[in-house]
């Protein structure tokens, strides 16, 4: 009974990752079916793909180290007080 559900919740996780998959690939399909009928240069639209990617990662990566700066100033902030009212 336990092996039954266990391959039951497995199931479902693996449905949920090829729903995914699919919609990738339909979504794919249509932007390459797209790219051909307007003409654009494929080199062009990789080139694009991999410059917003990579300024998508800078961002993300920029607003990590802010949020980290941000949490030891409020550590240094709790510790100075701690010490104030210590001393």
């Amino acid at each position: 009974m336990k092996t039954t559900e266990k391959n039951n919740e497995n199931n479902i996780s693996y449905l949920a990752r090829s729903i995914k998959l699919g919609l990738g690939v339909a979504l794919l399909v249509v932007c390459s079916a797209f790219i051909s009928k307007s003409g654009v240069c494929l080199l062009g639209v990789v080139a694009l793909y991999i410059l917003v990617r990579s300024v998508f990662k800078i961002i993300r990566l920029s607003v990590g180290i802010i949020y980290s700066l941000l949490s030891v100033l409020f550590l240094l902030a709790v510790a100075a007080i701690i010490i104030s009212f210590i001393l």
